[in-house]
């Protein structure tokens, strides 16, 4: 019974060891495509600012803004572009500026945000009716409504509201319609909420 038991241990010992190396195998294997994912998808993005005409270091800052508007967003995000994030559920998107490239575009039924006048800097586009709180897409944390386009069907009115303790209404907007700049207004960095439809 003794020779027996000499004889287990290290067997067990062995068994343990391989049962390790294994598990140990696979995790490295599945960081291994992850890397492999991540590295694929940043030179799809790369390659997609370059096609725009933007240089690798033009591109590399345009990428760090994605990075710090993703660890600072608020709703399950993804990047889908060079300079696009995508709500996961697909209510809004993000995007981010790129110096020399103007994004003045918002496509039919989305009502669209910009953080500077005439339609320039950050863009949110929101196509689910429901409200949303600014403060969570980093880019108009702050107050930053500065445009915007309505370009939902005709006569959808999006609401616009400012937090005083409870949400205030501010005013309406009936599409189609634009504001090239709030700053014109009494509400010129002043929204927190909007209502999409």
């Amino acid at each position: 019974m003794k020779f027996r038991s000499r004889i287990t241990k290290p067997v067990s010992a062995v068994l343990c060891v391989m049962a390790l190396a294994v598990g140990a195998g696979s995790t490295a294997a599945a960081a291994a495509a992850t890397d492999r994912t991540a590295q694929s998808a940043e030179s799809k993005y790369a390659a997609q600012a370059k096609a725009v005409g933007l240089s690798s270091r033009q591109a590399a800052q345009v990428q760090d803004r994605v990075d710090a508007q993703l660890a600072d967003i608020k709703v399950p995000a993804e990047q889908v572009a060079y300079n696009e994030i995508r709500a996961k559920d697909g209510s809004a998107i993000i995007t981010v500026s790129v110096p020399g490239v103007a994004n003045t575009s918002c496509s039919y039924e989305y009502l669209c945000l910009w953080t500077g006048p005439n339609w320039t800097d950050s863009k949110l586009a929101f196509f689910k009716c429901q409200d949303y709180d600014l403060s969570h897409y980093s880019a108009f944390r702050n107050d930053t409504l500065t445009s915007y386009k309505n370009n939902q069907t005709t006569g959808t009115v999006a609401r616009f509201y400012n937090w005083e303790g409870r949400k205030v209404y501010k005013f309406g907007s009936t599409a189609y319609h634009t504001e090239d700049s709030l700053s014109n207004t009494p509400w010129d960095n002043m929204i927190d909420i909007v209502d999409v439809c």
